[in-house]
């Protein structure tokens, strides 16, 4: 472990080093009048070592044999100032292919030790483990700096293009590469687990003196819209790398790091400059072009015999180790095992060597964008004259955490929650920091993250505890209510319940106070007097969680409750993470009255939550205000999950949904990103014409979005886009089973798919429609059935329940080939059809169609008829039982507060209406004017089944 202290012993040890071999490789000492001039031979000859080092002094053949390079011949020290800089790298760091490979491994990491003493976790630990008698050195960003300016003191530019880098994660990039040059070995990033030694990565038949560079491979799409999602067809791993010091590869990559950053620099450049950008200015775009570059340069190969270029198709579907000339190029499976998709294996297949930990998702962000905003959620408290019939008031604070201090926060929690790798831990709250902040610490030990609705009643908090067997419960002491700012239920009876009663063998309840974000006496202090009772480790506060010593017996808080602890500490040892491990048990919010326990995976939800982000374009740049609950996964993944991939900054406006504070967050903010269900949408539209000093709003910055949870109708995006902005709104559709998106549209999308489509798949999604009674048969295109997804984001089951599990969750033939693997497919009951160029489109609920006198009617098609009417604020069509048809058309129609077309919207004038413009057979028999919000499930979700039972009561009651 390198930090401040020892750096200046080894400066000394460098110094030393430099010193005593250029002594060894200089010609003969030169008298004062004989010393070469800037044009002199000496000079002369010195430029051409160098340059004859930069070129290699052998070339490869197409069959890939190398020549043998000479011995470096001595060279006369010489000024360098005139070099170029690849010219400058050649003759500092010389290229000798018959060396040994370095016995280093070099990783990095963010913080520095207190002291020099390193415990190495369970990924560290690994590569020393698996290299013996090598130098394992994790450099800390405090000492990399200091550490560069000796090894590159005679190649000042190098040093300047480094502390030019804007971003910490375009200095972590150079850096590998600098390190390797400079000193040989092995680069792996900290998240990384070395399953086997490097010296059996290479075959025994290719020859330790005939390569001086190991590269993997880390894409190989599958898909023949590729470039929707990679930067190139074949993308090569930057994660981990060995070398031997010198390398042609190297030199280049860093001379074009170094001209490119010093010409943005002098040009002023970097205001623009992204977190998108750097896949391709220091990232593996860039190392991938120039191995491509180098592989057909006619400087190291015979290219005149080969049989035509090196590029993409030497490369995929490769399943065993390539050496093309003095590079070794190993498959996607050696350094990304165990990631189901691109034809990578599983971490127990030979060719798997390294593993990456998806522990450490939330430290590559952090190392990336840790000084950037990562939450901002807004303390709304009541005026003292605040009452339950008051006006809403905008008393205020904003609370807001870095990246670092989301990662220490989170630690803090893991550390103190008392909980273990595979733990059960429910968490009942809205919005929030505390929601957040605990998401990442449940995450990071490997435990299973429970999200409940907060407005649970006792019964259904006590029926999901039981059925998991939750260890941990955390829950406020007031629950946020949907358009009740300040007004929410007191929560002490629940609360008292889970302590009398302690279902399931629950082990501790963790208990948030939020009482003053809501008015006063919604809970009283003599109401939960019981949880702060009595030295019971059963009931602890949150506040508790945040000090160093939780079993302490004060209650009284260290810090605010969602504070960051003042220094971070690492999180607990546990045994390694396995991408297929359940890391959240989502109870299902579908329209049917019974929920399941979805059990999904690392896998599933970061990289849904990744591709939601690269399909929205989201940028670290970005502020996106988040209403939909985290407790769903539209919050938690498409919100979340997404926004943090992309080191941008989430906004919580309220603990649950308040069209006015969303609103307001996007004003003060100057947002560039909402997100909402159709429904509150419509509420945001309708508060933001009647909210003082917003009426005239015009958002300049608000482009990007999500709107989900049912279709769109084409009036509404309308009015979003016109009152909005959210020209780049995307549409997103899936179920809690598929983790959830399967299907989203992109910004560039043409405006007649973001009105009749939910989008295409998104990356390594499998769609299919086939044929309600019988999923063996696809679907012609344009037709409709039953839609089902296959790929990494499905979930591994229904908890304790196979038979419901194996009623979705099907695994079947591979249609190809009777060799290739079977394929597991979840059905999603939905009606769906694909067009020609892969836009589905959501035409209702199997359930949901009604089946008139025979005939399928969707319901979609009347609703979305229905909706364009002025006064109709929302609709929902059911079918009610017919004796004569089977199944009549009802429709349920919300209308506008006021007005003179509310006035006259009649049950007629809405039949009138879709008779003008749709088939006779689609006109309601019977319409309702609802006047609340239809019921819904948490995303947002019509519950039709509700909507039909009361349908039928009126009809009982007509007769």
């Amino acid at each position: 472990m390198i930090n401040s202290r020892r750096a200046l012993a080894v400066a000394a040890a460098i110094v030393t080093f430099i010193f005593l071999l250029s002594r060894d490789h200089s010609a003969p000492a030169l008298t004062a009048t004989d010393r070469p001039s800037s044009s002199g031979s000496g000079l002369a000859a010195a430029a051409a070592a160098a340059a004859a080092a930069s070129r290699g002094a052998g070339l490869w053949s197409s069959g890939g044999r190398h020549q043998r390079q000479q011995k470096p011949l001595q060279r006369p020290m010489a000024d360098t100032s005139h070099m170029t800089t690849q010219d400058k790298l050649a003759y500092a760091y010389p290229y000798d292919l018959t060396e040994k490979f370095p016995a280093y491994v070099w990783q990095t990491w963010k913080f520095t030790p207190a002291d020099e003493g390193f415990d190495f976790r369970d990924q560290e630990a690994s590569w020393t483990i698996q290299h013996p008698g090598f130098v394992h050195e994790v450099i800390t960003d405090a000492v990399a700096e200091s550490y560069l300016d000796l090894l590159y003191a005679s190649i000042p530019e190098v040093l300047e293009a480094y502390r030019a880098l804007p971003l910490p994660v375009l200095k972590a990039d150079f850096f590998r590469y600098l390190i390797l040059l400079a000193r040989g070995g092995i680069y792996s990033d900290i998240d990384t687990y070395a399953l086997k030694s490097a010296i059996d990565w290479i075959p025994d038949s290719i020859p330790r003196d005939s390569f001086g560079l190991v590269v993997g491979i880390e894409a190989d799409p599958d898909r023949p819209d590729w470039k929707d999602w990679y930067s190139r067809r074949i993308q090569f791993c930057q994660w981990t790398i060995q070398s031997k010091r010198g390398h042609p590869v190297l030199r280049e990559i860093v001379s074009r790091i170094t001209n490119h950053t010093l010409a943005v620099k002098r040009a002023g450049g970097w205001a623009g400059f992204s977190g998108s950008k750097v896949i391709e200015f220091t990232g593996p775009a860039l190392w991938t072009d120039v191995l491509m570059d180098y592989f057909n340069d006619e400087r190291y190969f015979n290219t005149g015999d080969s049989k035509g270029p090196v590029n993409w198709k030497s490369f995929t579907g490769m399943e065993t180790s390539r050496r093309i000339g003095d590079v070794v190029v190993l498959p996607i499976t050696s350094f990304s095992p165990g990631v189901e998709q691109m034809g990578s294996k599983d971490i127990e297949d030979p060719m798997a060597y390294v593993k990456h930990d998806f522990e450490e998702h939330l430290s590559r962000i952090v190392s990336s964008h840790g000084s950037r905003k990562a939450i901002i959620t807004r303390r709304r408290t009541p005026s003292p004259s605040t009452s339950s019939t008051s006006p809403i008031t905008n008393n205020h604070h904003d609370e807001s955490l870095t990246y670092n201090d989301l990662d220490a926060l989170s630690t803090k929690l893991s550390t103190n929650l008392g909980i273990r790798r595979g733990d059960k831990v429910a968490v009942s709250l809205g919005n929030g920091t505390e929601f957040a902040a605990l998401t990442y610490a449940i995450y990071k030990l490997g435990a299973v993250l429970v999200p409940l609705n907060p407005t649970l009643g006792f019964e259904q908090v006590k029926a999901g505890l039981e059925k998991l067997g939750v260890r941990v419960l955390v829950m406020g002491l007031v629950v946020d209510l949907p358009y009740r700012p300040f007004r929410g239920r007191g929560n002490a009876a629940v609360l008292r319940s889970v302590c009398e009663e302690r279902p399931g063998g629950l082990e501790r309840l963790v208990w948030v106070d939020n009482r003053a974000e809501h008015v006063e006496g919604t809970v009283e202090e003599g109401d939960v007097a019981f949880l702060k009772g009595g030295d019971d480790d059963f009931v602890v506060s949150y506040e508790r969680l945040l000090v160093s010593d939780p079993s302490s017996s004060s209650s009284s808080p260290s810090s605010s409750p969602s504070s960051p602890p003042s220094s971070p500490s690492p999180p607990p040892p546990s045994p390694p993470l396995s991408p297929d491990d359940i890391i959240n048990i989502q109870f299902t919010s579908g329209t049917t009255a019974t929920p399941k326990a979805a059990q999904l995976s690392h896998l599933s939800i970061l990289n849904n939550g990744y591709l939601i982000s690269q399909r929205m374009g989201l940028t670290a740049t970005d502020t996106i205000v988040v209403p939909p609950p985290l407790f769903h996964c539209f919050g938690s993944v498409l919100g979340y999950m997404a926004v943090v991939t992309a080191g941008a900054t989430i906004c919580f406006p309220s603990g649950a949904f308040d069209p006015q504070a969303s609103l307001r967050m996007c004003f003060d903010y100057d947002a560039t990103g909402l997100y909402g269900v159709p429904t509150m949408f419509i509420a945001m539209l309708e508060a933001l014409d009647r909210m003082e000093g917003l009426s005239r709003w015009r958002p300049t910055r608000l482009e990007k979005g999500i709107i989900s949870g049912s279709s769109v109708p084409e009036s509404l995006m309308r009015r979003i886009h016109q009152r909005l902005g959210l020209s780049r709104l995307t549409i997103c559709y899936g179920q809690t089973e598929t983790g959830p998106v399967s299907c989203m549209t992109c910004p560039d999308d043409p405006p007649e798919k973001l009105l009749t489509t939910v989008g295409r798949p998104l990356p390594h999604t499998a769609v299919k429609i086939v044929e309600p009674g019988n999923r063996s048969v696809v679907v012609p295109v344009g037709t409709r059935g039953e839609l089902a997804t296959s790929g990494y984001h499905l979930m591994k089951g229904y908890y304790d329940d196979d038979v419901r599990t194996a009623e979705v969750r099907v695994l079947e033939p591979h249609p190809d080939d009777g060799e290739q693997p079977d394929e597991l497919w979840v059905y999603s009951g939905d009606e769906a059809s694909m067009s020609s160029d892969g836009y589905v489109s959501i035409t209702g609920r199997i359930k949901d169609l009604i089946i008139r006198a025979g005939e399928n009617i969707n319901p979609l098609e009347i609703e979305n008829s229905i909706c364009q009417m002025p006064a109709v604020r929302d609709v929902s069509v059911v079918g009610v039982p017919c004796p004569r048809l089977g199944e009549a058309v009802a429709a349920f129609v919300r209308t506008a507060q006021d007005g003179d077309d509310a006035a006259a919207l009649t049950q007629d004038a809405v039949r009138d209406w879709v008779r003008a413009r749709l088939s006779n057979h689609l006109v309601p028999k019977y319409v309702f004017f609802w006047p609340d919000e239809f019921p819904k499930t948490a995303s947002g979700k019509v519950q039709k089944f509700k909507l039909r039972h009361d349908a039928q009561e009126r009809l009982k009651k007509d007769d």
